[in-house]
């Protein structure tokens, strides 16, 4: 008798905790604080180990799409609230899906030549990656407690330009192919464009400027000078009040 009135105290016990238990895994806010998480180590997967493996190795190109895939998921079903910029990047998720499947389809009937295609993709990309950076910088300067997951989004942020300035580099390299020079640049097929643009960014954004690739027309300079004055201030500026507020919060 007593061991059935204890176990019913201990069913009533579990019961009466059983809503603040489930209130972590229903918490929203704490989904997308920690989808930021997510998503910035996905990011750094994708840009420093698996695009210049999708260069080298065959495999790797289809590593880099379960990345994309991946990462594009988790902005779709968590981070992203507002409707249109969902549809966007539902929309570009089914488009970069398909293209393998029924690219050469589409390409015949609109009579896209190789470069015109490359100049497609590379736009559905940018416009995918400007609506994912659009989200994250709404969710990391949002009001309320910064967070290390902020923090943390700050930093994808970051590292989301440097993929936008890529895509950009490397749709000015198909127009006009003397706009950049150098070991780097001379790039065989997509994925050697996708690779050496990647690098040149990271190396323009941190200003590490290695110079193996220059760029060499008006526009590609503009957009790398462009590129370096960001990289040094938004750590500077908006990087360091984030972690500076962080620290203040944990400390209050």
């Amino acid at each position: 008798m007593g061991h059935g009135v204890r176990d019913r105290r201990v069913r009533h016990e579990n019961w009466r905790n059983y809503p603040e238990a489930m209130h972590w895994i229903l918490d929203r806010d704490s989904w997308v604080d920690r989808s930021l998480t997510a998503l910035l180590a996905l990011q750094g997967l994708t840009l420093f180990i698996v695009v210049p493996l999708a260069h080298d190795w065959p495999a790797g190109r289809t590593l880099l799409d379960i990345c994309h895939i991946s990462f594009a998921f988790i902005c779709v079903v968590v981070l992203t609230r507002n409707r249109l910029l969902r549809i966007v990047q539902v929309a570009v998720i089914v488009l970069l899906t398909a293209w393998p499947l029924l690219g050469h389809v589409v390409s015949a009937s609109l009579r896209l030549d190789p470069m015109e295609q490359h100049e497609a993709i590379a736009v559905v990309a940018f416009v995918f990656n400007a609506a994912v950076t659009a989200v994250v910088a709404q969710t990391v300067f949002a009001e309320g407690r910064v967070t290390k997951h902020r923090v943390r989004g700050a930093v994808l942020l970051y590292l989301n330009v440097s993929a936008l300035f890529a895509i950009a580099y490397g749709v000015i390299a198909m127009h006009a192919p003397g706009a950049f020079r150098g070991t780097g640049a001379a790039f065989p097929g997509p994925a050697g464009a996708t690779a050496s643009f990647t690098y040149f960014s990271l190396t323009t954004i941190t200003t590490t400027g290695l110079g193996d690739i220059t760029p060499l027309s008006p526009l590609a300079r503009s957009l790398t000078t462009l590129e370096a004055v960001f990289g040094q201030l938004f750590p500077a500026t908006l990087l360091a009040r984030l972690v500076a507020l962080h620290l203040a919060h944990d400390g209050a």
